[in-house]
């Protein structure tokens, strides 16, 4: 059964604002995290690429993940078009299933958390999956009053992230934070965060 992802994979990539929000991540990930060139890449929540592909030249690998098989068709068929044998992408439910271990040196994910029921599971299985030294960096609303989706709320778990309380659930699951200030604002006024954490040495 499809759900809005699958249905709205086709024409994501033509609202402008989730443009503006993944260049904006991308851009800040690129001044923050220095010398990411032999780095393998995680992007979860994926989507249609539009954080992926804005690495394409300055990783060594992209791994895109979700769980709508709509957005992997949109993403996949750009592999074809761009003919890039460095990025590939799987069909991934967090809720079920572990992320391989100690594999990824930078894991984004973008306007995804919000989809997540349990973020303290989603953050403990990234830091599983990064390898020593690796980064955690994610995009995503601030705390908002439920309004920013409408009245279509189908998948949304979360109205918006506390800075003080994910800071502390990095903190509490290996990260130490790097960066974390609200760098856009969608819709006039809800304020999109950029959180880089580091895993910490073990």
């Amino acid at each position: 059964m499809a759900n809005k992802f699958d249905l709205l994979a086709h024409t994501w990539d033509k609202k402008s604002t989730r443009v503006d929000i993944a260049q904006t991540f991308i851009k800040t990930i690129k001044e923050k995290i220095p010398n990411i060139k032999n780095f393998d890449l995680l992007d979860y929540g994926c989507g249609t690429g539009l954080v992926s592909f804005g690495f394409v030249d300055d990783v060594r690998s992209i791994t895109g993940m979700d769980f709508s098989d709509g957005m992997l068709e949109v993403y996949n068929q750009k592999i074809k078009d761009y003919n890039l044998d460095s990025v590939k992408c799987e069909k991934h439910n967090i809720n079920d299933n572990h992320l391989p271990q100690n594999s990824f040196n930078l894991i984004v994910t973008s306007m995804t958390l919000h989809h997540i029921k349990d973020t303290t599971d989603f953050i403990s299985k990234a830091n599983i999956a990064l390898k020593d030294g690796g980064y955690l960096a994610i995009s995503d609303l601030d705390k908002e009053d439920g309004t920013f989706h409408g009245e279509n709320l189908e998948g949304v778990e979360h109205f918006g992230f506390d800075k003080d309380k994910l800071t502390s659930t990095l903190e509490e699951n290996g990260f130490e934070i790097i960066f974390y200030e609200n760098v856009y604002i969608a819709k006039e006024h809800y304020p999109i965060f950029c959180a880089i954490a580091q895993k910490s040495e073990s």
